[in-house]
């Protein structure tokens, strides 16, 4: 019996990491990588034109946040199965992507052959996390204890709603307008503005400005 095919795309801003996963694939006569993008915007243009079963995405690369672009795919193209292949873990993320629906998470740091075994399981339909079987076998200490020295770790550590009040700060809206836009009073917003600068170590707004523009939150 004929095995179907699997179009496969991989999204991840390192040409690097791409050719690992197609070195991977190679051997596999059922899997066929249809295209790779360094940009999350140009993703749609892949899905919209070609048939494609599996994307394989890195979750810090540029273009529109991973947290739009996911359920984004989940709506408008609702057979692609979606497995995140990030250089990033923790607990708190591996809930933010279950949350979003993906169908699996798989870290940089493990074997090659964990991948292609990650990858397999996602397309046979079943939802393939780093926490259910290597969590405690992955070298992850190093990057917690690093997670503040990364500006996408630090935005990890920051709520919805600081993620989002963080936005309309770097819109220039005053606490005020930030107040009545989200129903909530000023003093709330000022209190999150100041647990946004305590958890990113930062001192003015003009340094979160930068920062929400750099992790393309504006």
């Amino acid at each position: 019996m004929e095995q179907t095919q699997t179009n496969i795309l991989i999204a991840d801003d390192h040409p690097a990491v791409r050719m690992g996963i197609v070195s991977l694939l190679k051997h596999k006569p059922n899997f066929k990588v249809i295209g790779q993008v360094g940009n999350s915007n140009e993703i749609s243009k892949y899905l919209t034109s070609i048939k494609t079963d599996l994307l394989i995405l890195d979750l810090n690369m540029p273009g529109q946040d991973y947290s739009v672009m996911i359920p984004y795919i989940h709506q408008n193209f609702p057979d692609v199965k979606v497995m995140v292949f990030s250089g990033y873990y923790d607990t708190d993320l591996e809930k933010r992507l279950k949350k979003l629906g993906v169908d699996g998470f798989v870290t940089k740091n493990i074997h090659p052959s964990r991948v292609l075994d990650f990858i397999i399981e996602v397309v046979d339909g079943n939802k393939c996390f780093i926490s259910d079987e290597m969590a405690e076998k992955a070298n992850l200490e190093k990057q917690v204890s690093d997670r503040f020295k990364d500006n996408f770790c630090k935005r990890l550590g920051i709520s919805k709603r600081e993620q989002e009040i963080l936005t309309l700060i770097s819109k220039g809206m005053t606490s005020q307008t930030i107040g009545k836009a989200l129903f909530i009073s000023k003093y709330t917003v000022e209190t999150h503005r100041k647990n946004i600068l305590r958890k990113l170590d930062m001192n003015s707004s003009t340094e979160l400005v930068k920062f929400a523009i750099k992790q393309g939150l504006v």
